[in-house]
């Protein structure tokens, strides 16, 4: 298994990625399939606090990618994700606090992380002059973390406006990335 990982603040210790399975999607039904039901992946991310204060590790996906070229999911667990593409435009700006999982000091923690089994990738197309075709994600050869965690849980304010939660959610604590070479379980 390869493990590359990055960032380190000051001399604390930082959380660590310590590996991933994937889990293959089980079949949709017929009358799912005709509700627009796609079928999911799910990876279990192994993360280790070998830091002496508990940690509040982003379980929440934010936003994903992949490569069929290269066979490369990647995977944001933070806020911080690559900005929209030129011509796409948000329309419903509602950032939400993220599902945060406690991962005490010494210790280690295994993130669930459903991910659907198709990107949606735009193309040039009529209308609007672009349309969208659904790509399978059928072979993953590696996966492109990125994963946000802070000593504190980041609470969700309720009146807060998007702006202001955005902001905050960028703010909270590290982001560490990893890229590594996948294994593939039945069940976890």
């Amino acid at each position: 298994m390869m493990i590359k990982q990055s960032k380190t603040v000051g001399k604390e210790k930082q959380l660590k990625i310590l590996g991933t399975a994937i889990r293959r999607p089980a079949p949709v039904s017929e009358a799912e399939a005709a509700r627009g039901v796609h079928e999911e992946l799910h990876l279990a991310v192994e993360v280790e606090n070998p830091g002496d204060k508990p940690l509040h590790v982003w379980a929440s996906r934010r936003a994903y990618d992949y490569d069929t070229t290269t066979h490369v999911l990647t995977l944001y667990l933070t806020e911080h994700t690559p900005e929209l593409p030129p011509g796409i435009k948000m329309i419903s700006n509602h950032p939400r606090t993220p599902k945060q999982v406690l991962v005490n000091a010494g210790s280690s923690a295994t993130l669930d992380v459903p991910v659907p089994a198709v990107m949606r990738r735009r193309i040039p197309g009529q209308g609007f002059g672009m349309a969208f075709v659904e790509e399978p994600i059928v072979q993953i050869d590696r996966v492109d973390l990125h994963i946000q965690s802070a000593p504190e849980p980041i609470p969700s304010l309720g009146k807060e406006n998007p702006v202001e939660h955005r902001k905050r959610l960028r703010a909270h604590g590290n982001v560490i990335r990893a890229t590594i070479t996948p294994t593939e379980k039945k069940e976890y």
